[in-house]
């Protein structure tokens, strides 16, 4: 694709987008106005007519998929590949960031990320270590409270102790984090928080991605939260050179910390930044749109827009009140029955949107009585199931053996008559000892004195006995690669005999 051909084919909007000159520019995008189209066709723009290298420029996405798609499709478009180009998402952009200045926050550069659950064990932990009562203080509860403080970028020491709950929640988070750290560990907020402290508390590092990043272009904007827009600003510098794409009217993620306000400070902070309105829909009837924005419009403290298409035609919007769940389950299949009778859709042309998985029973119960097919999104993810998690723990302990959750999840798996009762010994042992678990088993394999040490000396020779086998991802013997260099499939072998 040439550089007029760039352009061809967008509206005057999105060509004003396109090729809009370095510097600030927030592009307001309505619903279905091409916004994917502009965001690739500007960074092809900045590399063809620019001349700005790949490796200058960032692409922030909020999913790993739209970050592939959107790759794929810059290479389409110019007809060759973008290598160097940083394309993903805030954590994954973090985590390579981390990997390679681990040094400087206190990690390895072979550090962990923990998943939801294994933050809860964690954080299960650090309520047992605190003497509280679980029940009382629920994990997942804690960790939503530390989640909301991390994307505000406060830590456990300036967490507010307004109250005893507060206050509470403060130790918690510090001995969450200790643990976390134990462990070589890492949570998904953490990604974000150290990021940000790292640029803030270290010139040297916050120059050289400064210099490193020419260009950085965001799309969903509204749905960033503070921690990812303060990122934003330190890697953009005195540069300024941003691309933000969003739309305040579809932020959908607060409860994950997102903040639509944050386009309102993009135009605090950058006065002078270019602002862009994508108004023209290629997806939905203009019925559709005059009722979406006769909604919208009553929000105070937003960027109208007038959103128009040149599909005029299209069905009225239904709106039915039912009684309740069921009634409403056997309307949407009559529904789907009526519409296949007609011969216009058939079932695998419907799609039903519910708020709540709890919805979806009665939703089932109604296609499984009518014999209607269909698919559910959104049923047991692959790597939620046991077995794959019993799986990844073991690379886990591998790749990283103070990582204490995976290590507590395999010690007794496949069954080694290791009980409650004696990893909780172990986990006091180690604690005294201000070691992780694995250190610990090292430390019983090397002979350490038991008697003097630990009181539990009969778990403590079977864990002498299976600390042989849990340690063999330091082995070098002939069936094991040399240190620094562990093969997962020997690994594997060792710890499943």
């Amino acid at each position: 694709m040439t550089n007029a051909e760039l352009l061809v084919g967008l509206n005057d909007a999105q060509r004003e987008a396109v090729s809009a000159p370095p510097g600030p520019t927030l592009v307001i995008a309505g619903p279905g106005s091409g916004k994917t189209a502009v965001l690739t066709r500007r960074v092809a723009y900045l590399m063809r007519e620019l001349a700005v290298p790949p490796w200058r420029i960032m692409t922030v996405t909020f999913t790993n998929k739209a970050a592939k798609e959107m790759t794929e499709r810059i290479e389409r478009i110019l007809g060759t590949d973008t290598k160097g180009l940083t394309t993903g998402t805030f954590h994954s952009i973090c985590a390579r960031i981390l990997r390679r200045e681990a040094k400087y926050v206190g990690l390895k550069s072979d550090y962990v990320i923990y998943d939801t659950t294994d933050q809860i064990a964690v954080m299960k932990r650090a309520i047992e270590a605190a003497n509280l009562d679980p029940k009382q203080y629920n994990p997942r509860g804690q960790l939503n409270k530390i989640s909301s403080a991390k994307n505000e970028l406060i830590g456990p020491m300036e967490y507010p102790g307004g109250t005893y709950a507060d206050q509470i929640t403060g130790e918690l988070y510090g001995g969450y984090q200790a643990l976390l750290h134990l462990s070589n560990a890492v949570d998904f907020d953490d990604l974000l928080m150290l990021t940000v402290l790292l640029l803030q508390n270290n010139d040297e590092v916050r120059d050289r991605y400064q210099g490193y990043y020419e260009h950085i272009l965001v799309d969903e904007f509204q749905d960033t939260n503070t921690a990812q827009y303060v990122l934003v600003k330190l890697l953009a510098g005195k540069q300024s050179h941003l691309f933000c794409v969003g739309d305040p009217d579809q932020s959908i993620y607060k409860f994950r910390g997102a903040d639509y306000r944050n386009i309102s400070r993009f135009q605090q902070d950058y006065p002078g930044a270019k602002l862009i309105l994508l108004e023209e829909n290629y997806r939905s009837h203009q019925l559709i749109l005059d009722a979406a924005m006769a909604i919208i419009d009553k929000n105070p403290d937003r960027i109208r827009k007038q959103l128009t298409t040149s599909r005029q035609d299209g069905p009225k919007i239904t709106l039915r009140d039912l009684a309740n769940e069921d009634e409403e389950a056997d309307y949407i299949v009559d529904k789907i029955v009526e519409l296949s009778y007609e011969g216009k859709y058939r079932p695998r042309d419907c799609a039903v949107m519910y708020r709540t998985n709890a919805q979806s029973r009665s939703l089932e119960e109604a296609f499984l009585r009518a014999h209607i097919p269909y698919k559910l999104v959104g049923a047991t993810k692959f790597y939620g199931r046991r077995e794959v998690r019993d799986l990844l723990a073991y690379l886990k302990v591998i790749n990283n053996p103070d990582d204490e959750v995976s290590l507590e999840r395999i010690i007794n798996t496949p069954p080694r008559s290791i009980g409650a009762k004696t990893i909780a010994e172990l986990k006091a042992w180690s604690g005294k000892r201000n070691q992780s678990m694995f250190a610990a088993i090292q430390a019983l394999r090397q002979g350490v004195d038991l008697a003097a040490q630990w009181t539990g000396c009969q778990s403590a020779h079977r864990f002498w006995r299976d600390g042989r086998i849990l340690a063999a991802s330091q082995r070098t013997d002939t069936r094991w690669p040399a240190a620094g260099r562990r093969d997962p499939a020997h690994g594997l072998q060792h710890l499943s005999q």
